[in-house]
């Protein structure tokens, strides 16, 4: 068995992370977290353990605080603003001032190629406009 892992069982076997169930074992594995992360020399063993906290946060994260898609239309306006594009410059990527304008009042729901288009020019997954 390698120096590493018989570092990082040790840790294992002393802390005993398992799925958090309640509010007050996540605010535990934060405490963890951020002790682990304020060391300035953490071992590989350390930075191993707090990988899995981490993992366990997010998975509790996810079920207890799910955030839910935004429609479409609100993650173009969001990236219209955060990337200051003007609508002029969506209504010429997707061909018509008119159509925009109905995609942003949701009126009108984006094709697959205003997506594609859309994506590779925010550089953002496809699916954010599904």
């Amino acid at each position: 068995m390698k120096a590493l892992d018989i570092a990082y069982k040790r840790i294992v076997t002393r802390e005993l992370p398992r799925p958090i169930r309640s509010n007050k074992e996540y605010e535990l594995y934060l405490e963890r977290i951020e002790r682990l992360m304020g060391k300035i020399h953490r071992s590989a063993a350390e930075s191993q353990f707090l990988e899995l906290l981490s993992i366990l946060v997010e998975r509790y994260e996810e079920e207890r605080y799910p955030i839910q898609a935004p429609e479409p239309r609100v993650a173009l306006r969001e990236l219209m603003s955060s990337n200051a594009v003007p609508q002029s410059e969506i209504a010429r990527l997707l061909g018509s001032s008119g159509v925009t304008s109905e995609i942003l009042s949701g009126k009108r729901e984006l094709s697959k190629s205003q997506i594609r288009k859309l994506s590779q020019r925010f550089g953002v997954s496809p699916e954010l406009f599904l």
